[in-house]
């Protein structure tokens, strides 16, 4: 994927069926690509996020390419 791309972020428990915690897809844009971790600006709130970190619109974090998809 190419820096500016408009990607998914999966976050959560899929063993959550409700409420927070919960899987669910988040928006956001690739800035960085360095082996199998993604770097990923949101461009929306988290409110079911569990843990305080990257949960708010303009919040830069990283993830895993397993779980950064095509929007």
């Amino acid at each position: 994927m190419r820096y500016g791309t408009l990607v998914l972020v999966k976050r959560g428990s899929p063993n959550i069926k409700f409420g927070p915690g919960r899987l669910r897809k988040v928006k956001g844009v690739l800035i960085g690509n360095k082996g199998s971790r993604r770097d990923v600006r949101l461009l929306q709130n988290d409110p079911d996020a569990t843990i305080g970190y990257c949960t708010k619109k303009g919040d830069v974090g990283w993830w895993s390419a397993s779980c950064v998809s095509r929007a």
